[in-house]
């Protein structure tokens, strides 16, 4: 208990961890991580962690209740991965390494909230092997056993796992946990992020549309690809102020309008921004290049349905007023 608030949190006192795990998640909050208060070695090497307690129930409790719509269920997993990718998108990758339903939590508030950070460590990319072995037998993924380093698949693997023991009866979702958890690593999904957007595009009446903030560019707390971002939105309000085309006013509005509508579609299609153009064929394809192509070929076509309907306002209007 914190004297002074009278807050209550949770000490836990780990022989084995990794520090820079703690200190990395006690500096970078997130909605579905554990607010860490404090972490400290004592005397004899014991890391000692001060974090929020979490109320509700364990993801197994909520997961196999049978009256619980497939819909309101799937929205949990989906708030698993965005947590997830969270940590896989940390300047050095944090691995969860255990990441099962007893270790994640459905609070009372309905927020999804990963737990247990013992066994998770930053992925380090010149290492063939992880130096010690954690995780649950029929969850963790096969590597972690010793065959090589755990990755960000390795806790794919486990969304997998869950996946299928959720729903039994889904066919297109059992395909999609096969997949994900795969006995070679190269067979499954890549990243929290597709996954997702594998399940939103196979299943979209379920999916919620993602959150607009933080937008492209911010979301995986790079400073590159922040300065960059910052820059390239910039450079884009500019461009869009100081914007002269059409001498007569009414036009040159407009074509600002389609302007900034074509660079918010365009920055959605290609950054799955809000995941409302990740049902368009071949967005979230595995293949790059072939991603890339159809990303491109998708802007055209919306820049071209933008001006042609932007024009015919522009007649009817003209129209009118004659």
């Amino acid at each position: 208990m914190n004297e002074m608030t009278g807050d209550i949190r949770m000490m836990k006192r780990l022989e084995h961890y990794d520090e820079n795990v703690y200190t990395y998640l006690a500096s970078h909050k997130d909605k579905h991580i554990p607010a860490i208060v404090g972490v400290w070695k004592d005397t004899n090497g014991i890391l000692i962690v001060i974090e929020e307690i979490v109320q509700g129930n364990t993801f197994d409790v909520v997961i196999n209740d049978q009256t619980m719509p497939d819909k309101k269920k799937l929205q949990y997993f989906f708030d698993l991965l965005e947590g997830l990718e969270f940590l896989h998108n940390a300047p050095r990758p944090i691995i969860h390494r255990d990441l099962k339903a007893s270790n994640i939590m459905v609070t009372d508030k309905g927020d999804v909230m990963i737990l247990d950070y013992d066994a998770a460590k930053i992925y380090k990319q010149n290492n063939s092997g992880d130096t010690t072995f954690f995780g649950t037998d029929g969850v963790a993924a096969p590597e972690q056993y010793g065959f090589m380093q755990s990755d960000c698949r390795s806790d794919i693997y486990a969304v997998g796992k869950m996946l299928a023991s959720a729903f039994p009866n889904d066919s297109r979702i059992q395909k999609i946990a096969a997949k994900a958890s795969s006995f070679d690593p190269a067979n499954r999904y890549t990243s929290a992020r597709e996954l997702a957007d594998v399940l939103g595009r196979r299943l979209s009446p379920n999916m919620k549309i993602k959150p607009l903030f933080p937008p492209p560019g911010y979301r995986s707390r790079k400073i590159w690809k922040i300065i960059l971002a910052t820059l390239f939105y910039l450079y884009m309000f500019l461009t869009v102020i100081d914007f002269h085309g059409s001498e007569d006013p009414l036009y040159n509005n407009a074509e600002r309008i389609v302007l900034v509508l074509l660079i918010l579609i365009g920055l959605d299609i290609c950054n799955s921004w809000t995941g409302i153009f990740d049902v368009l064929p071949f967005v979230t394809h595995r293949n790059f290049f072939k991603r890339s192509l159809f990303k491109f070929l998708f802007v055209l076509a919306a820049a071209f349905v933008l001006l042609a309907i932007t024009s015919l306002i522009l007649v009817i209007i003209q129209h009118m007023a004659a």
